[in-house]
């Protein structure tokens, strides 16, 4: 029998969920690129699309409801996070300017209704390529692959990975809406039985902790944020599956595409840049190992 706290899924919610309030806050994190971010290659020159962009002024959206890609700062203003320190890297290397001079913070839905509406240029918020957010935005190449791990309390010794959850011996909490709870209710991958569905992932990482499940499933760097940062007190078992699943993306408002046929392009180009010369790598062990 599955045990339904909330079913109410947020149909634009990023591959993560949030289970912040749908609610916009300003941001007030300054989006200028640094020197230190200046690309340089070992000829010394940056790649062709270096500059593509200058003279541009782009609204860009973002949330702060999703560690450790997108969030606030412990000051409670400062945007932070894998996507804020990604777009610092774009805007050095294409050289556009940022409306305001602050991404726009909102929630998923709102953001998503924002680039439907090209009320945003763009959006990086741990958004997935999903062929349904296809129909109302346009999105750059995959930028990080999230997958999926096991989560389970710190003295669990019997659980070792996703195999173990398939017995229906254990009992397993989901967040609805989000891959993991697509994963465990897809093709019978999990028996039903064994389900215990939350609206949101602090309330089953909650479960856990307090023995009333025996393991959870959500994405791997969400969750390694924070058993780093000491949020839960879980420890992630067995093999990444799932993977491929979770294409993170930027998404690109149709009117901003029309008025720059090439933008999408200049992006997925300064995207390789910084994946060739280990800025990618950098910024994935910084925040998501």
């Amino acid at each position: 029998m599955v045990m339904v706290a909330a079913m109410a899924v947020a149909s634009l919610a990023g591959c993560g969920n949030s289970s912040s309030d749908t609610t916009e806050k300003s941001a007030a994190e300054n989006t200028s690129a640094t020197e230190s971010t200046e690309p340089t290659s070992e000829t010394g020159e940056g790649p062709s699309c270096q500059g593509a962009l200058e003279g541009v002024t782009l609204a860009i959206g973002t949330s702060g409801t999703y560690a450790p890609f997108s969030f606030f700062d412990a000051d409670g203003v400062t945007l932070t996070g894998y996507d804020v320190d990604m777009l610092k890297e774009l805007q050095a290397i294409l050289g556009f300017e940022v409306e305001g001079g602050n991404y726009q913070d909102m929630d998923y839905q709102p953001l998503g209704t924002a680039l439907g509406q090209g009320q945003l240029d763009v959006g990086a918020a741990a958004l997935c390529a999903t062929d349904e957010r296809k129909k109302s935005m346009n999105f750059s190449k995959t930028y990080y692959d999230a997958g999926l791990k096991v989560i389970v309390a710190e003295d669990n010794d019997k659980i070792t990975g996703v195999e173990d959850l398939k017995s229906g011996d254990y009992t397993v909490a989901v967040q609805s809406g989000t891959l993991a709870y697509e994963y465990a209710t897809g093709e019978g991958a999990l028996p039903e039985s064994c389900l215990q569905v939350y609206d949101s992932q602090a309330l089953a990482y909650k479960a856990v902790e307090n023995g009333q499940a025996d393991a959870t499933i959500y994405d791997v760097p969400g969750t390694a944020y924070s058993i780093s940062t000491g949020e839960i007190h879980l420890k992630m078992v067995g093999d990444e599956f799932y993977t491929g699943q979770a294409p993170y993306a930027i998404a690109f408002s149709f009117d901003i595409c029309e008025e720059y046929p090439d933008i999408i392009d200049q992006f997925n180009e300064a995207i390789d840049y910084l994946t060739e010369n280990g800025t990618m790598d950098e910024l994935k062990a910084k925040w998501c190992e």
